[in-house]
């Protein structure tokens, strides 16, 4: 296998700053970008000092921040997943991977190297945003005690963010403080060792209730089913959020966050597709090999109604994390049970994110436009890496047995020297300018146009080892939306879209030209409804994303790789939902997601009409729970298809897999108790890293139970 400087620190980083996929030795690794979406606790009352929490709220609906379109959800012409706190909450999701199996058009795309999940929206790469703002890629998992919600808005945003993925982003919203904010502590115990302290203290500074704070710690430390493998996490946070004077609001969140996590990369399996025959508890690594990661962000923004007819908001970001530490994984696997090993110390994995957007909107209600605005945006985004690191020697050679056991296979691993075989260093560095407008206006009572149009001027470059800075820029970019929507009856809207996308590529092909950017178009029809008590949205869309110059692994010359971009590829499909409360006291997060990715033009005749490897094409879930007098029971059932690892089925498909949850709760004065157990039936199933079968697969978790004691004050 030939694994150059540049493929090694690309494996555990990914390109995470939305750059589109990239090989680690022969393989190709997706990642991507992300929105957000609000919902807090709901409250019922107070019995004295006794705070009673009556039970989940699976919906809320304002989305402006990451939409730029300040309209009700239903009339976004768009697909937007909502995601509150609550329903988290409910299911004790722990990261963006389980938030994916919930949500139609998302997909769980594995986690490497135990960093953090890589999320796709129908089937490409998700972008990542906090409050509103592009922070490129995550190298760790987002505690969701921080969260309010999160918005999953689904297709090209490139009229809002400028350079976007065609798949759409995942947006964090961080929590606030307001009058009436709970205080509370939460302890938390699991299976295998998983134990969790979390603790919500929030109080207005003045008697008026327009200053108000929040600070949030947290403590949580967890074994695994594998054997070796462990993490514990620790998080403070504090946020201040003040009315500054009539029309003027402002907010400034922060906070430092460090996690360690016990690198593991999954079993690689034998040439045909099988899985290795070992247990799902096996590992390969090190149980000495941590990844840690300390993280720091900031963000505040000011709003200004200067008027009933204008308003101005002002946003800033500032997000630092620095990943260090040793990373062991296999390939290759053999039928006779050898395997190869690499190591890969990271001493030095730098992301650092900043970006600033300054928005105005105008409405036209004065004039007698009714609904109608216009939309007026600033963003700059600065986004460096800056990758470091050693391979080192291994003096028992590279070769691993399968069946010699775990222990053995440690002590390989363990007998790793240094200085090592190479060193390696890479930096990549973005600079975006983007200036956008929408023009939303009511034509007439029951049709609404819109129309869109971002420019963006890119400065990307890229340097490795001691070498020079090559650039890949690339030319300015517009991107154009247009979308009509029709509302034939209150809370009913049907609508049309058409939207662009691109990005930027840090790939050269064969000859050492610069990849030609990612350019994208998508084509979507849909509907939503919302109850008249806006306690229930259901949502349907079909849509048709087209995507040029996907890169995909070429050739390696003079140890670097090379990429050729495909030509076109279309993802068709549709996505159902239904999120709220169905009736009093029953709420209910259900979805369906069917997806048809195809290779449309290439230069190789060959590809034409093939299936995309690695994408499901059907997925689906459904979680509800019912609350009577002061307990709720909940369940949840998450269905992924079978997933093909090979484009020509050369090799053996990772089957389909159905997953069921059950939840169950009881209230008593301000303390709240509730049981989570996930994977009821103890299903074993497997979820691919790498889109390749070259480092193998992860299995599963298996079934889990979680118990928690939640005191509100």
């Amino acid at each position: 296998m030939t694994m150059n400087r540049e493929s090694f620190a690309f494996r555990h980083q990914r390109s995470r700053a939305a750059f589109c996929p990239l090989r680690a030795g022969t393989a190709a690794a997706v990642l991507a970008f992300v929105p957000s979406v609000a919902a807090a606790q709901e409250v019922a009352g107070s019995e004295g000092d006794a705070i009673v929490v009556s039970g989940y709220r699976y919906l809320s609906e304002d989305t402006s921040g990451t939409t730029g379109l300040p309209v009700p959800l239903e009339k976004v012409p768009q697909s937007i997943s909502l995601v509150s706190k609550d329903f988290l909450d409910a299911t004790d999701a722990k990261s963006l991977g389980d938030v994916a199996q919930y949500t139609p058009g998302a997909l769980f795309d594995g986690n490497p190297g135990g960093t953090s999940s890589i999320v796709k929206l129908r089937g490409f790469a998700a972008g990542n945003a906090i409050d509103g703002l592009n922070v490129g890629a995550l190298d760790y998992e987002p505690d969701f005690a921080t969260l309010e919600r999160l918005e999953i808005v689904k297709g090209p945003t490139s009229v809002v963010y400028g350079a976007a993925n065609p798949g759409g982003i995942i947006n964090q919203v961080t929590k606030g403080a307001k009058p009436g904010t709970p205080s509370h502590i939460e302890l938390l115990g699991g299976s295998w060792d998983r134990w969790r302290i979390e603790g919500q203290a929030a109080t207005s500074l003045n008697a008026s209730g327009t200053v108000n704070l929040i600070g949030i710690a947290v403590h949580e430390e967890a074994g695994s089913f594998m054997e070796r493998v462990d993490s514990s996490k620790t998080v403070l946070y504090a946020g201040i959020d003040a009315d500054l004077s009539p029309g003027l609001t402002g907010y400034v969140h922060g906070g430092y966050e460090r996690y360690r996590r016990t690198s593991f990369d999954g079993i690689p399996t034998l040439p045909d597709g099988s899985p290795a025959p070992v247990g799902r508890s096996f590992f390969i690594g090190s149980g000495d090999f941590d990844l840690v990661t300390p993280v720091v962000r900031v963000n505040g923004g000011l709003d200004w109604e200067a008027s009933s007819a204008l308003s101005v908001s002002l946003k800033v970001n500032y997000l630092r994390s620095n990943t260090t530490g040793e990373s062991g994984y296999g390939y290759d696997l053999q039928p006779n049970g050898d395997f190869f090993i690499a190591i890969n110390n990271i001493t030095k994995s730098v992301t650092q994110a900043f970006s600033a957007g300054l928005s105005t909107v105008y409405k036209f209600d004065d004039l007698g436009l009714t609904d109608s605005f216009v939309a007026v945006a600033a963003n700059y985004q600065s986004y460096d890496t800056k990758q470091a690191g050693t391979i080192p020697d291994t003096p028992q050679g590279d070769v691993g047995n399968i069946f010699d056991g775990v222990d053995a296979i440690e002590a390989l691993f363990n007998t790793r020297t240094y200085p090592g075989i190479f060193d390696y260093s890479l930096n990549r560095r973005l600079r975006y300018f983007t200036l956008s407008t929408q023009a939303n206006i009511k034509v007439a009572e029951p049709l609404t146009l819109l129309a869109g149009l971002s420019w963006a001027k890119p400065d990307v470059s890229k340097q490795s080892g001691t070498g020079p800075w090559q650039d890949f820029s690339g030319d300015s970019q517009t991107s154009l939306r247009l979308a009509a929507t029709l509302e034939p009856v209150r809370g009913l809207n049907f609508y049309a879209s058409y939207s662009e996308s691109f990005q930027p590529q840090l790939f050269i092909d064969a000859a050492g030209g610069v990849l030609p950017p990612l350019t994208g178009e998508q084509y979507e029809v849909g509907f939503k409804y919302v109850s008249p008590d806006r306690r229930l949205l259901l949502t349907g869309a079909m849509f048709d994303v087209r995507q040029s110059n996907q890169a995909r692994y070429d050739q390696t010359i003079d140890l670097i790789d090379r990429y050729a971009p495909i030509g076109k590829v279309r993802h068709r499909g549709f996505e159902l939902q239904a999120v709220g409360e169905i009736a009093k006291g029953w709420q209910v997060n259900a979805g369906l997601a069917i997806l048809d990715p195809t290779i449309r033009r290439d230069d190789d005749p060959t590809l034409i009409g093939k299936t995309i490897a690695f994408l499901p094409k059907s997925s689906a879930s459904i979680y509800t729970s019912y609350a009577f007098g002061n307990a709720f029971v909940g369940g949840g059932i998450r269905y992924v298809d079978s997933v093909k690892t090979d484009i020509d089925r050369a090799t053996r498909d990772l089957p389909s897999y159905i997953l069921v949850d059950a939840s169950a709760g009881y209230d008593f004065g301000r303390f709240r108790a509730q049981i989570n157990v996930k994977n009821l039936f103890d299903k074993r199933y497997f979820v691919n890293n790498y889109q390749t079968l070259f480092y193998g697969n992860v299995v599963g978790e298996p079934r889990s139970v979680t118990v928690s004691l939640r005191a509100n004050f």
